[in-house]
């Protein structure tokens, strides 16, 4: 499953992003990595494109209170809406 994560910062876009990048959660454990894109909305929003996500796996890693993440997400994130991406053919005549 391909996802749109908007993320609210709580933190800066920075200092997010630094945390983002260091990767605690191990998406490559859950979702190609190598797909993941990253944008700046401004700098108390994110939007994360996540590909190829096995939602149990990553629900895991991200729900635990006792995982690596929680304490640095209570530190930059507010909160996070996630979208399901799905292609779609054009619209007809």
């Amino acid at each position: 499953m391909d996802l749109l994560i908007i993320v609210h910062i709580k933190s800066t876009y920075d200092g997010w992003k630094s945390f983002f990048d260091a990767n605690p959660a191990g998406r490559e454990n859950f979702a190609d990595d190598s797909r993941t894109r990253i944008a700046k909305v401004d700098d108390n929003t994110a939007m994360v494109q996540l590909f190829d996500v096995d939602m149990q796996k990553m629900s895991k890693v991200v729900n635990n209170p006792d995982s690596d993440i929680a304490e640095a997400m209570e530190e930059h994130v507010v909160s996070r809406e996630i979208y399901k991406i799905e292609k779609m053919a054009p619209p007809t005549s």
